[in-house]
């Protein structure tokens, strides 16, 4: 369990850490890390009996508990468990106007010692209601009604269920009691440790199980996206799955119960619908938006969703007071198709309103909004090529498009009138990628609009734009013919919303953020000198996590170049650059303080080590969990299970997981990926120049 932590408690201070604290053992560096969270953990009164829901309410907060690897969601899809449970709980805590305090733990069984002990109030999870359990615990009006399935490798399996069959199944689990009353022949093996059902998986896919049990919503989630499991058995009895609070404890159930009752918040897979926002809204059913995974849509970066589009369609599923499901697809022509099916109600993915569309989407039976944005068209080039100031110059340069862009017909003319060559990219190379590849000089020359531009300026100081083809480009929403309230009231958000106070603040945020556009001047360095102003805070909270202090410093040069105040667009803040919300999990709530921003840097930091294994050489922990804390766990394990698939070592970061970090930027991988498209050059650049800078000051300090 990662602790909360509370305070900054003095250590001495350390003149050097000697290079032998990163060669410690893994139970050294379990011991020192015990020890030190002895010490910073929050001290709770002993209860004996459950919080009633007047002590709830008197108090401002709800006890709640979830596991340690939730400190990062998932990127949301149809079926995602976590993301619901958080999302439904805070509605119930802000109708009655409350916090919520969450405790982490390290596995199912730890939830219900938790709970058994008084420390938390709830477990809002889905948790099978067993005999077992109901002789312990209380339980809320089921949220969801499933089955219990055996899952195998993708292949030919002659699963019969009256056989001896091995299973896997993960410690504290109602699937332990499923099985022991249904098949008690079948052998358990049960995994004493963290595990999530895209771990059980993973240890299906790579062949270390052969089979395993989850329930049926979770096989459909991982299902949307890998292919390398499959269902080979239900198990035949239905299961209720519903929230956990103490027993006795019912006038906090009778709350929750209302709540449930109240809002319908029973959990299904939607099936395909066409109904208009009036009727959607009167029986509180979500609004679906279909999106891309894409910087300018809607991505995952470090626990937080984000996305100009996203913020945008999150406000207006507020104002209506609707739930919000996002609906990623991989292609324009697949969006089409599943709003014209009923699997969506809305496309808002950033789409150019153009002449050419405009047939095809009359054809498809849908209706565009008004503009809620407008682009510039514009050529992208590498600052270093040959000059390019007017149409004429594009003779003989090559620009690479794909076939289904909205610059392709832009293109064509290119081509007919200026003799400019086109090269056809690959459908699953998006747009960002190939200004990449300009700034990489890859290639020539691509086209993109404005907005997306922006976005990778402020990355890449290389490209230029030296040609604009076309000004104001509207982008508007797509909804069905069929759907005219919908539309009325998306156009109503967009005459309230657009160019206002609302709509600036996040058009910067992800377009025109200065600070991210800023070039930082190295921090130079003599032999002897100190690091950085903060060079003894450092070294007194390092070293019961056996990390090197250089190596933060070099870390915290990279996420703030020193600077305590320092902010980015996304709220990050600080010398170490946490989300507020991250750092009050950890118990910290002013990281304008430089000893409690280093403190809960280190910590996030060590706890993105813990999640990764032991037999990982020292050294490689540290690269994978540098990773981690630029781009997230889950994106780094996405990046080992590829890493995986390609014959690649998933053990070792430098040429190997980097490399396969890398390919999570285009769609053909990403689409696949648990927790979706990264930004991957963030990561690999963020391990190297750390590194590096490590390994100078190294010199530097010895």
């Amino acid at each position: 369990m990662l602790v909360i932590l509370t305070g900054c408690p003095e250590q001495p201070s350390v003149e050097k850490t000697p290079k032998a604290d990163l060669s410690q053992s893994s139970e050294q560096t379990a011991n020192m890390v015990a020890d030190k969270r002895q010490i910073v953990t929050k001290t709770v009164e002993k209860r004996t009996s459950g919080r009633t829901w007047s002590e709830i309410k008197a108090s401002g907060y709800i006890n709640a508990v979830k596991l340690d690897w939730q400190l990062e969601s998932a990127l949301p899809r149809a079926g995602s468990t976590s993301a619901y449970h958080s999302s439904l709980l805070k509605s119930f805590a802000d109708e009655r106007g409350l916090k919520i305090n969450w405790l982490r733990v390290r596995n199912l069984t730890a939830m219900f010692v938790k709970l058994s002990a008084f420390e938390v109030d709830i477990i809002p999870r889905h948790l099978t209601i067993t005999e077992n359990r109901l002789e312990k615990f209380s339980f809320s009006y089921p949220l969801l009604r499933d089955r219990e399935v055996v899952i195998a490798k993708s292949g030919k399996h002659n699963f019969n269920s009256e056989d001896i069959n091995e299973v896997v199944l993960p410690v504290g689990s109602a699937y332990i009691d499923s099985v022991t009353k249904q098949f008690p022949h079948w052998e358990m093996n049960i995994i004493d440790e963290k595990v999530s059902s895209q771990e059980v998986a993973d240890s299906i896919a790579d062949g270390t199980a052969k089979y395993a049990v989850l329930d049926g919503i979770s096989v459909k989630t991982l299902q949307q996206y890998r292919d390398d499991i499959q269902s080979v058995f239900t198990l035949p009895k239905a299961i209720n799955l519903a929230w956990a609070v103490n027993l006795g404890n019912d006038s906090f159930l009778h709350e929750l119960n209302q709540f449930i009752s109240v809002h319908h918040v029973m959990q299904t897979l939607e099936p395909e619908r066409t109904i208009d926002f009036n009727k959607l809204r009167k029986d509180k059913l979500p609004l679906r938006v279909i999106t891309r995974n894409s910087p300018e849509t809607y991505f995952l970066w470090r626990g937080e969703l984000l996305g100009f589009e996203y913020e945008l369609m999150r406000k207006f599923a507020d104002i209506h007071k609707v739930k919000l499901v996002i609906v990623v697809a991989d292609s324009y022509d697949e969006m089409l198709e599943l709003l014209a099916e009923g699997k969506g109600d809305i496309i808002a993915a950033g789409l150019s309103r153009t002449k050419v569309r405009a047939k095809q989407i009359t054809q498809a039976k849908l209706a565009t909004s008004l503009r809620y944005n407008r682009v510039k068209e514009q050529l992208v080039a590498h600052q270093d090529s040959l000059p390019i100031h007017e149409l004429a110059d594009l003779k003989g340069r090559t620009i690479t498009l794909r076939k289904s862009s909205s610059f392709w017909t832009t293109g064509q003319r290119l081509a007919k009138d200026f003799g400019a060559k086109i090269i056809i990219a690959n459908e699953d190379v998006a747009t960002e990628i190939l200004i990449s590849q300009v700034a990489d000089k890859e290639i020539d020359l691509t086209i993109a609009d404005s907005n997306l531009i922006a976005i990778e300026s402020s990355f890449r100081t290389q490209i230029i734009t030296p040609l604009t083809f076309k000004e104001d480009v509207p982008y508007a929403y797509l909804v069905r013919q069929s759907n005219p309230q919908l539309l009325a009231y998306l156009n109503e958000f967009i005459r309230k919303y657009y160019r206002g106070t609302f709509y600036n603040v996040v058009k910067n945020k992800y377009f025109y953020n200065e600070k991210l556009l800023e070039s930082h001047k190295k921090y130079r360095l003599v032999s002897g000198s100190t690091l950085s102003p903060y060079d003894d805070i450092v070294r007194s909270h390092v070293q019961p996590y056996n990390f090197d202090w250089r190596l933060i410093v070099s870390q915290m040069y990279q996420e703030s170049r020193f600077n305590p105040l320092a902010t980015n667009s996304t709220g990050a803040f600080g010398l170490m650059q946490m989300l507020p919300k991250t750092a009050k999990e950890l118990g910290v709530d002013n990281l304008k303080d430089p000893e409690q921003a280093i403190a809960s840097g280190v910590q996030y930091l060590d706890w993105t080590r813990d999640r990764f294994s032991k037999d990982l050489p020292i050294q490689e922990q540290i690269f994978f969990s540098l990773a981690s804390y630029n781009a997230g766990f889950g994106h780094v394990k996405d990046a080992q299970r590829l890493a995986r698939e390609l014959g690649l070592r998933s053990d070792i970061w430098f040429n190997n997981v980097e490399k396969a970090m890398l390919l999570l930027q285009r769609r053909h991988y990403y689409k696949k990926a648990r927790y979706g498209y990264v930004r991957g050059r963030e990561p690999v650049n963020y391990v190297r120049d750390i590194h590096q800078r490590y390994l100078s000051y190294i010199r530097i300090t010895e």
